[in-house]
């Protein structure tokens, strides 16, 4: 049985990576107080706080088959190919939760602006944190999923998308289908590409018996993978 969508929304101070954290996140942390960069970055940050498109969610069903060997799990009448690594790490899991997070419009918006001036420092930067800011909202809907099951003592597992892992992109289309109708604004392309830009879609494995599995990012051979590139750094 699927349940409700639940919904978060954030206003930006929420959600904002620190001016540090940034820098980190584009290996420039020993920057200058007033190198251009670290300027930017303040000025932009400040500008986004205006940012009212960060919202997401997830909805809950039942999990009636996972057959791990061939890397599948079935919800209701639907079966995704989640790949043999994700079912052996949610492989106790009884319902899954299904999510959508966007960090909102702004940041296409004002991303593809700067590209087009040809400013293109300030877009890789701009570009950074929408990923971490994206990150950080799906962050804070993880863990308010936990808290929520705690009084049944349900344990979670890590969060996984489609495209990573070795599930495959094109699975989103069954994704958005089990999550139906939501308000977070979230569109999906004809070629599984998720409008606005920084926005994100997975899975989290629940379960009574669910062991904790880190990501297998140590060994990952995706180098675009965001996952990887935080943990790893």
């Amino acid at each position: 049985m699927k349940h409700q969508f639940q919904y978060c929304h954030f206003s930006f101070a929420e959600v904002a990576p620190t001016i540090g954290e940034v820098l980190e996140f584009v290996h420039s942390a020993d920057l200058e107080e007033e190198h251009p960069a670290v300027i930017f970055i303040r000025e932009i940050l400040d500008e986004l706080t205006f940012n009212t498109g960060i919202n997401g969610g997830y909805v809950l069903a039942e999990v009636t088959n996972m057959n791990v060997k061939a890397g599948t799990i079935s919800i209701e009448n639907q079966e995704l190919h989640i790949g043999r690594q994700i079912c052996g790490y949610i492989k106790e899991s009884t319902q899954a939760a299904f999510f959508l997070c966007t960090a909102g419009e702004d940041f296409t918006r004002m991303t593809n602006a700067l590209n087009e001036q040809g400013d293109i420092m300030e877009a890789y930067i701009l570009d950074a944190i929408g990923s971490m800011t994206v990150e950080n909202a799906m962050d804070r809907i993880q863990e308010k999923l936990r808290i929520a099951l705690l009084a049944e003592h349900l344990k979670i597992s890590n969060r996984y998308s489609p495209g990573y892992c070795n599930w495959a992109l094109t699975d989103q289309k069954a994704l958005f289908d089990l999550i139906a109708e939501n308000p977070t604004g979230i569109s999906l392309s004809d070629s599984c590409l998720m409008t606005p830009r920084k926005s994100v879609s997975g899975m989290i494995g629940i379960g009574k018996h669910l062991k904790h599995h880190d990501y297998g990012c140590k060994i990952c051979s995706n180098a675009s993978c965001i996952y990887r590139k935080i943990l790893n750094d």
